[in-house]
């Protein structure tokens, strides 16, 4: 889980990643259009052309632009707008070659900021862009002239650290722009907050990260580093840097001997010199301790949590949402008894909530189960008194909900696939849409709160960018500004006796501040420097989260107690960023109107555009087969094409093949052949020699979906195989030519509970699966394979308990199909006509090291398994038995490697407590590596 207000940790868990390609997810009715250049083509749903121009203008307006460049190589990217998710987001991918912009924006205005959401992707995204393109010289090139895409790839990631991608991308949306990350308080204090508690994390935790500690992420370090090497070195000085790395000038550390060779500093001194660079800003310090701020309430140091969105319940009781590294999302109350969970939170991307009359408002996050680039923000109800929950709305884009005093209506924010922004009252019963309200100069409402039954104060985002609070009227309409608008971000508006209390960006820093109705003046209430927010009032008593290295700590004080200071109206309209932006007053910003708009001719895309796009070609070995594969997938996701050639070593037999996999319509078609060479077999002292063909043909249908507190899927299918031999050599018309078909039909179904940053397996779930294979030509021949796993919570919330089971069998009289069952572990692998297997397994971390040496190997936790496999196997007519019990331990590694590859790997012992069918021994101890499938991945 990240230590921000967004739901980044939640995203690793949904089904498909949502920093990478979905394929066959976007729905078929759409209607697709483009605007090609020479160096964008923008693939857009119809109805969205103003923002495909607007993104086409910005990425030529960018790739002119020779501030700060990185080289003046220019390849054409595809860009995909993606308009029916509601996750805001957007990436840049090799293999293929294409960027998709997700077009829902952020509501919270703390963690991205409130510029245009389209202006920020294509901003910040094109700068990956022009990161790739420039980026193909020397070494790199050679990759990618060797192994495509994902040659390239390979060697940018391998020369050019992560950090920089983001950090270069984040300093170009910040001094391209009057606003940027890189102005934005909370994006500013990650590193800080550890200074400020002492935190002396080594290098190699800050790059990769802990399951133990908060580290802030890439994106943090990255912007320091690079905003660090322009304000110092010059606007040339990274695409020096990053010209001599990615060419591998220096085989060995490239980026780290640029840094060497262009400062003449080590690597190390220069990321010190650039920490202490921020260090010794005069706006990075220890909390002051001014009158009125209140004590923290006790944190757990053990485990990182963030206590957000607090609400006052009584004087003496607190509800919260709690996110811990340790446990999946909760509702909490706090009072003088202790704390008392409410319930677990839904799975949502979004962690806000409103809280009124015992009931709980939020919006969660569901899927359409078929195609993936759709999904849904629905409205929940939790009565905190029975703790029954409802949802109110089906297949929405709702988000940031609010009850109202009354209790019978519900204010949401509406985001549409065409950009509208407006807010909807709703019935709080039904979830039907009462009233809208929207207004011409307003792109984004967030944060909406109810005043009273028929006003609204909500955070608004203006059309250039700027923000200001805003009061809405349910009956007609219309909207009047609070406070003169600015690029300060502002939200979590709460109101309390003619008091709005708000969190904003003024002065540099992330306070708590109250507008009096009365005198129409802003007042700062908080003194925590390094982020307060979620302030919220009621029963004599203020609550709000401040930010830490350690979680969001929760703090409370007598509303009558907190000091004010008054904020003048410059400070309330200039934006001061803590940290200044490097050259910002010598790089022309992009401002909204200001830019000379361009139109670019449309043209229909055809989906069948480049279906065969072979983007990348690779060699692999996995004992005993070597092979050489080319890869291919379209702009759209909806094919993806394979040729390999394979050498068996075993065997010495080569063969060439193809594959295919269709994924437009609703079952997935995929169709494959394979023609081997050369083999070869001794049978009744005559060599037979043929070549064989295997093609299959196959319909498969993938299903995920996320609802409620689980992820559900579910697959089904059938695959048609046929086998040709084609006999050769003397002895060919002395053997039958062997040609038969089979059908394999499989059907797996799994459900799971959403996981924490610690669990190793989630707390609750489980997974079936069924396959069956049998002949339908020639033999008369069968197997069936069945298995599950049950996934249960350990002793301690990090600990996983995991039931495993499978039963195999297979006819006797003409075996065609091989062993598919995982033996006991210890023995070796022996084949019968019926075999089960069930196993116990306790799996628990061990310790989170965060430890590694010379930017290759970084171990993020050690962890252990304690197991009991038992296993029964049959003789050939069913009336013998006997079994195959095993008990043992593993230890495994979580690891990353050269700071940008998950790997796991491990060592097990296993005790034999029976025969083992091979070496005829028994109650012997074997000891074994597990190593993961592939190191690369496929």
């Amino acid at each position: 889980m990240p230590h921000r207000l967004s739901a980044c940790a939640l995203l690793l868990v949904i089904a498909s990643s949502l920093h990478a390609q979905r394929f066959g997810g976007t729905p078929p009715g759409i209607n697709w259009k483009q605007i090609s250049t020479d160096t964008i083509r923008v693939i857009y749903p119809e109805g969205l052309d103003s923002q495909a121009q607007r993104v086409a203008t910005l990425a030529h307006y960018q790739a002119s632009q020779k501030e700060a460049s990185l080289g003046e190589q220019i390849h054409k990217i595809n860009v995909v707008l993606q308009n029916q998710t509601t996750v805001a987001n957007g990436y840049v991918g090799l293999g293929p070659y294409r960027s998709e912009f997700y077009l829902t924006p952020s509501l919270n205005n703390f963690n991205l900021g409130s510029l245009s959401w389209v202006d920020q992707l294509a901003i910040h995204e094109f700068r990956h862009v022009e990161q790739f393109n420039n980026f193909r010289n020397g070494w790199s090139k050679v990759f990618y002239r060797l192994f495509g895409e994902e040659g390239l790839a390979l060697a940018v990631n391998a020369s050019v650290p992560d950090w920089f991608f983001e950090g270069d991308a984040v300093y170009n949306e910040t001094v391209l722009s009057k606003q940027g990350r890189g102005r934005l308080p909370l994006f500013l204090n990650a590193y800080p907050a550890l200074w400020n508690a002492g935190k002396k994390y080594s290098w190699m935790k800050l790059r990769n990260g802990s399951m133990k500690d908060y580290v802030p992420d890439h994106y943090d370090l990255g912007y320091l580093l690079v905003n660090y090497g322009y304000e110092k070195y010059g606007l040339d000085f990274w695409k020096k840097i990053t010209q001599d790395a990615s060419a591998f000038k220096g085989i060995f550390y490239p980026f780290q001997k640029a840094i060497k060779k262009q400062t003449g500093l080590s690597y190390e001194a220069f990321r010190n010199a650039a920490f202490d660079y921020y260090k010794n800003n005069p706006s990075t310090g220890k909390a002051s301790s001014g009158a009125g701020e209140a004590p923290a309430l006790q944190l757990d140091k053990n485990v990182v949590k963030d206590r957000l969105y607090p609400y006052v319940i009584s004087a003496d009781s607190v509800l919260y949402l709690e996110k811990a590294y340790n446990k999946r999302p909760a509702f909490f109350i706090k009072d003088k008894d202790g704390t008392h969970l409410l319930g677990i939170r839904d799975i949502a991307t979004n962690d806000q909530y409103s809280y009124r009359n015992g009931k709980i408002v939020y919006a969660a996050y569901e899927n359409d189960p078929r195609w993936r680039w759709r999904d849904y923000s629905v409205i929940k109800v939790m009565d905190i008194n029975d703790r029954t929950q409802q949802t109110i709305t089906h297949k929405t884009r709702y988000f940031s909900p609010d009850i109202s005093p009354s209790g019978d209506k519900i204010v949401t924010v509406y985001a549409g696939i065409d950009g509208r922004s407006e807010l909807h009252i709703l019935d709080a019963v039904s979830g039907e849409k009462q009233t809208v309200i929207n207004a011409a100069d307003i792109s984004l409402f967030t944060d909406p709160k109810f005043i009273s039954g028929d006003s609204i104060i909500s955070a608004v985002r203006l059309n250039d960018g700027r923000m200001t609070l805003a009061v809405s009227s349910v009956s007609s309409g219309s909207s009047a500004r609070l406070l003169p608008p600015s690029f300060n971000v502002i939200g979590f508006p709460w109101v309390n006796d003619g008091t709005v209390y708000f969190s904003a960006s003024f002065e540099g820093k992330d306070h708590v501040f109250c507008f009096k109705m009365t005198d129409k003046k802003v007042y700062r209430i908080t003194n925590w420097p390094l982020g307060n927010y979620f302030a919220n009032a009621g029963s004599g008593k203020i609550a709000w989260s401040s930010f830490t290295a350690d979680g969001f700590q929760l703090q409370q004080a007598d509303e009558s107690s907190l000091s004010k200071e008054l904020v003048t109206e410059a400070a309330v309209e200039t934006l001061r960023p803590a940290y200044p932006v490097a050259h910002a007053g010598s790089i022309t910003e992009i401002v909204p109107g200001e830019l000379p708009s361009r139109y670019f001719p449309v043209s229909r895309y055809r989906k069948g555009t480049r279906l065969i796009n072979f983007h990348s070609w690779r060699p692999y070995y996995e004992d005993p087969e070597f092979s050489f594969s080319l890869y291919g997938e379209n702009v759209l996701n909806t094919l993806q094409t394979q040729l390999y050639y394979l050498y068996n070593e075993n065997d010495r037999t080569s063969a060439v093949g193809a594959s295919a996999t269709f994924a437009q319509w609703f079952p997935y078609l995929s169709i494959g052949t394979q023609y081997t060479f050369n083999r070869s077999a001794v049978i009744d002292n005559k060599k037979k020699e043929w070549a064989q063909l295997d093609s299959r043909a196959g319909i498969s249908i993938p299903l995920s979906w996320t609802s409620g507190k689980t992820f559900k899927q579910l697959t089904a299918g059938t695959n048609y195989f046929y086998r040709n031999d084609f006999n050769r050599g003397f002895y060919k018309d002395s053997f039958a030519q062997n040609n038969f078909s089979y059908l394999h039909h499989y059907l797996q179904w799994s459900q799971q509970v959403e996981t924490a940053v610690q669990h190793i397996y989630p707390r609750l779930g489980y997974r079936l699966s069924a396959e069956y294979r049998h002949a339908v030509t020639k033999y008369d021949s069968w197997q069936f394979l069945g298995g599950g796993s049950l996934y249960l919570p350990g002793v301690a919330p990090s600990h996983s308990v995991v039931l495993t089971g499978s039963f195999q069998q297979t006819d006797t009289l003409n075996t065609l199909f091989g062993n598919r069952v995982a033996y006991a572990r210890g023995y070796n692998e022996a084949y019968f006509s019926r075999m089960w297997r069930t196993s116990v397994n306790y799996h628990l971390p061990l310790i989170y090291p965060d430890w590694g040496f010379a930017n290759i190997l970084y171990i993020k936790r050690i962890r252990g398994n304690g197991f009991y496999d038992l296993m029964k196997v049959y003789s050939r007519d069913k009336t013998a038995t006997a079994d195959q019990r095993s008990v043992g331990g593993e230890v495994f590694f979580d690891t990353k490697w050269w700071n940008q590859y998950e790997l796991t790997f491990g060592f097990r012992v296993s005790h034999l407590l029976d025969m083992d069918f091979y070496t005829r021994r028994s109650g012997a101890t074997v000891f074994e590596f597990i190593m993961p499938v592939s190191i690369f991945p496929r």
